[in-house]
């Protein structure tokens, strides 16, 4: 009964903006590495995957710190989370985790 009490309020926080215009991948280069995030879309919502190097390092098809599984809701959310997590990689958080704080931040949850 909590759990389904805290995945409603959970999915309750997700925001419901409308979509910026943002493109379905972006890369950075910092140090001669080049890092790129491109967004896919999964069912009715979005995820996004990172790359190093061409080399796939991490694919997150769920919004994460959420309990439960769901989805960004737009293109931009996705993307910006994972230009946070190239961020967090440049530098040099291991894990490069993302926190409940973090989506707040980015408008993606709501307080």
């Amino acid at each position: 009964m909590i759990t389904i009490a805290l995945t409603l309020a959970a999915v309750s926080c997700i925001n419901s903006a409308p979509p910026e215009d943002c493109t379905a991948w972006d890369t950075i280069e910092k140090s001669g590495i080049h890092f790129r995030v491109e967004t896919m879309q999964i069912d009715s919502g979005w995820g996004y995957a990172v790359f190093v190097d061409e080399k796939r390092l991490i694919l997150q098809r769920y919004i994460p710190v959420v309990e439960g599984f769901h989805h960004f809701e737009t293109q931009c959310d996705a993307l910006h989370c994972g230009k946070l997590v190239i961020n967090k990689l440049i530098n040099n958080e291991m894990p490069p985790a993302v926190t409940r704080q973090d989506l707040i931040d980015l408008n993606i949850l709501k307080q």
